[in-house]
């Protein structure tokens, strides 16, 4: 099997990113999951080519795919940041709607209770 160029292993981790992006536009548990074992899986092919990545740095071609995989990586972080705040402001509201307010003015923390649960 013939060993991809730097260019086609670029593209193959924009694909990844640009799939994890996908994922985020409609955030489900199984979604973000998922987007969780695409986004390990392109972190781990980029440090394999690592090496060979810095001997194209005068290929056009390769400068070029390094830039849409760059725009990829920003798309799919600002999809990540919003779900994270997304996340962060929902605890805040929870918190606030039931546990009020503390004296300082944040949304009372959101206790979260311990539940076991056996099968027999």
């Amino acid at each position: 099997m013939p060993v991809a160029t730097v260019v086609e292993q670029l593209a193959a981790a924009r694909l990844e990113l640009d799939r994890a992006g996908d994922l985020l536009t409609s955030p489900s548990p199984g979604a973000l999951d998922r987007c969780s074992s695409v986004l390990e899986a392109a972190g781990r092919r980029l440090t394999e080519w690592q090496p060979r990545l810095a001997e194209q740095a005068g290929d056009p071609e390769a400068l070029a795919e390094a830039w849409r995989l760059r725009r990829s990586f920003r798309r799919t972080e600002r999809l990540l940041q919003t779900a994270g705040d997304f996340h962060c402001n929902w605890i805040g509201l929870r918190g606030a709607m039931t546990g009020g307010y503390t004296s300082s003015g944040d949304p009372a923390p959101v206790l979260h209770g311990h539940r076991i649960s056996l099968q027999g």
